[in-house]
């Protein structure tokens, strides 16, 4: 249970040397920079870090749009591992170098592309006026009137346009009132009937026709007809699709670039942080000051590498002041690294409380197993995560919440094989059988419980102990330790044949009991003060129901285990059914994978969900309370390209 210890930095250097200090002690990524307070900064120094930022946060924004046009016109399409964990650009140092010292060709590149984009743009919004045009001009397709024969002659009057009814029937209506004329359908479209209808010009031929819904219409054309036009539309817009296909293929080209650009964003972004950082200093005229936070164990190479780079400087590394809030670092052996994971999403400690990550990897390894239950689920479980580790590269929190499940899942497999539970199969002897012995699994699960939670409470004596509070550690929990294991004897000593001493384990616990009255009038002065502390005393004896519900929460385990049993079971009870009949096999086949892949499924959360609860709620209540800062070291951070060697995410 290890918390780093940290010391306090401050650094002192020229102005103009500033740059080189924090660039170094960006790459180290061993300092957290203390903010100076308000009245400490200085007007002139906040507008010249203003105007930095505004230059960098340029640069990133237009190779952000280089990158967001690469999407556009080549996506990267991700495999079935990469839909989920995302798709990642792995370069080694070299090639990151390498990318770096061209970052001068940035700017050409960036504007090759932006061009390529608006010419592509322009081309797209051409080719959409020609095919909304096209549309227009579809339903008179078969008009094959030049556009000049449009306006008839000096007798004949040509009309045309459109209706919802069928052009015979307004023929009809002008052949009732004896006017002599002929048309042309020329085709239905949207629902409505194209035509051309000649007629006598003095004849009223347009305003029957008007009254019977025709309404006058004519294409956009100027000249010819319009199948030629459509035929002109047709070409052009050929010539541009094909005018669209170059660019799409130079910017598909251009593409290629997209290690380069994705490299120089995360320069860029490390530029920013840099700047920003500029904000935690105390800047003078010609001395620029720095305060920080440091590992205890990394303050010499700090003291080494600022030493290397040959600059006056001053750097004073001491002890934290009491009182001050000191930023949490957790170190751990490599086995329990992982159970990190679990306290750091529910919160860090404070310095004066103890890393409960060694406290809960046994627990919850066993707590896990227990609930899954299963040596077949458990081995997928490590096997995949295994494998994810292997392909994929990872950052510190995704290596411990693979590493978490890899080793939950081994727990599952040490349970599944005491209890000879394999995909639901037990094909050995086990210590016993979950489904023929739930109640035994039930005393496990309330024995872990109860196990968990004097470890806790034992950890909270520690503490106490740590901190020069020796009778507080043995009244407030060696007393209450002593109080709960004679209940525990009183009522479950004959269980386990020491009913001859139940009177003793009746005094004892009486006796426990009493002293947590008196523990709790402990430094009290008076008599009057004292009696005040005895129904505090008689509350903490009602502590216990409690203590023992809390005990009880861990009847989950079994319910969880007992559970995915009997479903593993149920499933394989259909696939022995279904094995007989022709093509059995084939449907068994499918019945125990989607089966088994639905119930490891629901297990796999559950498991998680209900083991964790039982730390946070059950354990972390016995002794830890957490709230504190996280350690956050100015460093730098890959966005978009990730190292080989650093196995960074």
């Amino acid at each position: 249970m290890a918390i780093v210890p940290m010391r306090r930095l401050e650094l002192y250097g020229l102005v103009e040397h500033k740059s080189s200090f924090l660039s170094e002690l960006q790459r180290l990524g061993l300092v957290e920079l203390i903010e100076p307070a308000e009245e400490e900064k200085r007007l002139g120094t906040e507008e010249e870090i203003a105007e930095k930022l505004r230059q960098v946060e340029e640069k990133l924004g237009e190779i952000n749009r280089v990158l967001t046009i690469f999407e556009r016109f080549a996506p990267l399409k991700p495999n079935f591992i990469e839909q989920f964990a995302g798709i990642k650009t792995i370069l080694t140092w070299e090639e990151q170098q390498n990318y770096l010292a061209k970052r001068e060709k940035a700017k050409d590149l960036a504007e090759q592309v932006f061009t390529a984009e608006y010419e592509h743009n322009i081309l797209e919004q051409e080719i959409v006026r020609i095919e909304r045009e096209l549309k227009a001009l579809q339903p008179w397709a078969e008009l094959d009137l030049p556009v000049e024969a449009w306006d008839g002659s000096r007798r004949i009057a040509v009309l045309l346009g459109s209706s919802d009814r069928d052009p015979q029937l307004l023929s009809q209506a002008l052949a009732a009132e004896e006017i002599a004329h002929c048309y042309r359908e020329l085709g239905e479209y949207e629902n409505r009937f194209y035509a051309v209808f000649f007629c006598w010009r003095d004849a009223q031929a347009a305003e029957i026709l008007r009254a019977k819904g025709f309404v006058p219409a004519r294409p956009e054309v100027t000249a010819g007809t319009v199948g030629e036009r459509l035929a002109a539309l047709n070409e052009k817009k050929q010539q541009l699709e094909a005018e669209k296909a170059k660019l799409v293929a130079a910017l598909q080209n251009l593409a290629n670039e997209r290690p380069f650009f994705q490299t120089l964003y995360d320069y860029w972004h490390n530029q920013k942080r840099q700047v920003e950082a500029h904000r935690q200093l105390l800047v003078g005229k010609a001395v620029f000051g720095l305060q920080g936070w440091v590992p205890a164990e990394q303050a010499g190479r700090v003291e080494k590498v600022l030493a290397a780079l040959k600059l006056p400087h001053y750097l004073r590394i001491f002890e934290p002041q009491p009182g001050e809030e000191i930023p949490i670092l957790l170190k751990n052996p490599k086995v329990v690294t992982p159970f990190e994971k679990l306290v750091e999403s529910f919160s860090y400690p404070r310095q004066d409380e103890v890393d409960p990550s060694a406290a809960i990897a046994p627990f919850f390894f066993l707590c896990y197993g227990m609930a899954l239950g299963d040596a077949g689920y458990g081995a997928v479980l490590a096997l995949l995560c295994a494998v994810l580790m292997a392909k994929l590269t990872m950052g510190p929190g995704g290596r411990k919440m693979a590493g978490l499940f890899i080793l939950s899942g081994l727990g599952a497999v040490l349970f599944g094989l005491v209890t000879s539970s394999i995909f639901g199969y037990s094909f050995f002897k086990g210590a016993f059988n979950v489904m023929d012995s739930p109640q035994l699994l039930l005393v496990l699960s309330l024995g872990l419980g109860l196990i968990q939670l004097y470890t806790g409470t034992i950890i909270s004596a520690w503490i106490s102990i740590k901190h020069g509070d020796v009778a507080g550690a043995f009244w407030e929990k060696g007393v209450w330790l002593l109080f709960l294991t004679g209940i525990l004897l009183t009522v479950g000593g004959s269980y386990i044949g020491l009913e001859d001493y139940a009177g003793y384990f009746k005094y004892g616990t009486l006796t426990a009991a009493l002293l947590l009255v008196i523990g709790n009038a402990r430094g009290k002065k008076g008599l009057v003060e004292i009696l005040k502390a005895i129904p505090g005393g008689l509350l903490k004896i009602y502590g216990s129901v409690s203590f023992f519900s809390d005990v009880l929460s861990y009847s989950r385990l079994m319910a969880l285990g007992l559970s995915g049993a009997v479903m593993a079971s149920i499933i394989n009870l259909f696939v022995e059914m279904t094995w007989g009949a022709p093509l059995g096999w084939l449907f068994a086949l499918l019945i125990f994978l989607v089966g088994h892949g639905l119930n490891f499924g629901l297990n796999l959360l559950g498991a998680y969900v209900h083991s964790s609860r039982l730390q946070y709620l059950e354990f972390f209540n016995t002794f830890f309370t957490g709230g504190g800062r996280p350690f956050a070291p100015l460093k730098l951070e890959n966005k978009n390209v990730y190292l080989e060697k650093e196995r960074e995410v």
